[in-house]
């Protein structure tokens, strides 16, 4: 494993990558990047050249390929097709898939439905087709980085684990890399983004307890106007409220920010600014809050009826978020 380690750096470092004092082991949270000296930086930068669009991958013999009609250098691909085979889908990423997509095909039809109304991930159509395309459509989704409107798999950067409260990956027209952390002994993580727990887990299908929760959707009506929440979450700050007649339309609404407590408050100040002089209900966004743990509280319930490790997962995250946002309300 060393040699093939040490192998994949020097092939990733002739290609143009950086990979500066970093080595891979199993962590606290799994097989992760860690420092060979922690005295000194680690740092892995991912250039634009080995990088693979997501949909220029395909299922060959149950390894991932480049499409053949595909313009990529033999050198690029060869050193694409070791990476995957010893650190990724090969290394466990695919094995790691299939448990959380079978453990989720055990639901039962309520829970099902509850998902994809409220969680909007519609599992029977998430699996439908072959089960070794949905495997890999599933890790490579999980996998992805967008990067300049487009889907890349980032080789050695996507090895890197996610951290809540940590600073994000850095993408520049070049390439993307890890963020400059000072010198440390613990491992090396990153934010992938600013999503609930409930999104991470049907995303990256990992329990992480993330600072912020959004909305499930839903649809008020106050005198003529509909206020209708698409129960989205919201990658970063800006407010997204549009106006369409006697429709409000919300891309999602933050209803617990434990980094910024006021941020939910704010938000709903901007909706009922958008539908001045009306008569608004003192208590609506208390309403709207009482519901998500409402709704929650039937996901929990239904979780608990099946007995397996990806369902003791969603239960464990809907006690976490059921928690989150009646302590901060």
């Amino acid at each position: 494993m060393e040699d093939n380690w040490d192998f994949l750096l020097s092939e990733f470092r002739r290609l143009g990558g950086i990979a500066d004092n970093v080595f891979q082991k199993e962590g606290e949270y799994g097989r992760g990047i860690f420092s060979v000296d922690p005295s000194k930086r680690a740092r892995i930068f991912t250039p634009i050249k080995l990088m693979v669009k997501k949909d220029d991958i395909f299922l060959e013999d149950n390894k991932l390929r480049i499409k053949k009609d595909k313009e990529y250098h033999q050198e690029i691909r060869d050193f694409f097709y070791f990476y995957q085979d010893n650190f990724s889908w090969g290394s466990g990423g695919k094995e790691t898939t299939e448990l959380l997509e079978k453990g989720l095909s055990l639901f039962n039809s309520n829970l099902k439905e509850l998902i994809k109304k409220y969680a909007l991930v519609n599992l029977e159509e998430r699996h439908k087709g072959t089960w070794s395309n949905v495997i890999q459509k599933q890790f490579l989704n999980a996998r992805a980085f967008n990067f300049k409107n487009n889907s890349f798999i980032v080789p050695l950067v996507e090895l890197v684990n996610h951290k809540v409260r940590s600073l994000p990956y850095i993408t520049n027209k070049f390439g993307i890399s890890t963020p400059n952390y000072p010198p440390s002994n613990s491992e090396i993580r990153h934010s992938y983004n600013n999503v609930s727990p409930l999104d991470r887990f049907f995303s990256y299908g990992f329990y992480s307890e993330e600072t912020i929760i959004f909305s499930i959707p839903f649809s008020i009506i106050i005198e003529d106007i509909n206020i209708f929440c698409k129960g989205m979450s919201l990658n970063n700050d800006s407010m997204k409220i549009a106006r369409s007649g006697n429709k409000i339309i919300l891309e999602g609404l933050p209803i617990v920010d434990v980094n910024h407590p006021r941020l939910p408050y704010d938000y709903f100040d901007e909706i009922i600014r958008k539908i001045a002089n009306r008569n608004i209900p003192q208590d609506l966004l208390l309403k709207i809050i009482k519901n998500n743990i409402s709704i929650r509280k039937k996901i929990l319930k239904e979780s608990q009826l099946i007995e397996n490790e990806v369902s003791n997962t969603l239960t464990k995250l809907m006690h976490y978020e059921i928690n989150l946002i009646s302590s901060h309300n």
